[in-house]
């Protein structure tokens, strides 16, 4: 996590196959995410996505920055 790479041992595979799932639900018309969110693409999540951590005095809170597209470019969603 130092280099803001997500560890699977952080967030399993299945887990992270649920939150992708659920931020495609959601995305504005005419963005989408990078890969479909099928289980053999979830290992490339693994690599497209950044990660930080900001810690308060309530606990840890993990942001996960998604890579999304549009027609006609890429950019990160947090």
């Amino acid at each position: 996590m130092s280099q803001g790479k997500l560890p699977t041992d952080l967030i399993n595979p299945t887990t992270l196959q649920n939150i992708l799932g659920n931020v495609d639900m959601r995305l504005p018309e005419g963005y989408e995410l990078i890969a479909s969110t099928r289980s053999d693409n979830i290992c490339l999540y693994y690599e497209l996505v950044s990660v930080t951590l900001i810690e308060n005095s309530h606990g840890i809170k993990v942001i996960v920055n998604v890579v999304l597209k549009t027609t006609d470019n890429n950019f990160h969603y947090l």
